[in-house]
């Protein structure tokens, strides 16, 4: 699959790692196992890495339903942290996108150019709670 969800063994995080050329209903699935599983409510950040990425193929209407979905998704884990990881220019841009439609759903996101820029930020927003 081309989008790998590796939860975090101390159970505070998850990261799901894009992989090749990833679509629109390749993300969906992803988000889907994610907000069903049951160490969701517990999860402290979730971090979207496209640094493996070759293509990424979601166009607006995918980021707008996607982040409605998790709009509400957050309300089983309200203060739960978005960090996505755009290498390219195209994945920063949409990523940005989802950004927007995330804030008015209530999410707390950031886009990030590397992996380590975004654990960083996780680190540090937690560490100030």
């Amino acid at each position: 699959m081309p989008i790998r969800v590796e939860f975090m063994e101390d159970g505070s995080g998850v990261v799901l790692v894009h992989e090749g050329v990833v679509d629109c209903k390749m993300i969906n699935s992803a988000v889907s196992k994610v907000c069903k599983d049951e160490r969701f409510p517990r999860l402290k950040y979730w971090i979207g890495d496209k640094t493996k990425c070759t293509d990424f193929l979601p166009d607006s209407e995918c980021f707008k339903q996607i982040a409605d979905y998790l709009g509400e998704q957050a309300k089983r884990n309200p203060g739960i942290l978005l960090a996505l990881v755009g290498r390219t220019d195209v994945e920063f841009g949409m990523s940005r996108m989802f950004q927007v439609y995330s804030e008015k759903a209530s999410l707390t996101t950031r886009v990030l150019r590397d992996r380590p820029s975004a654990d960083k930020w996780v680190r540090e927003v937690l560490a100030s709670k």
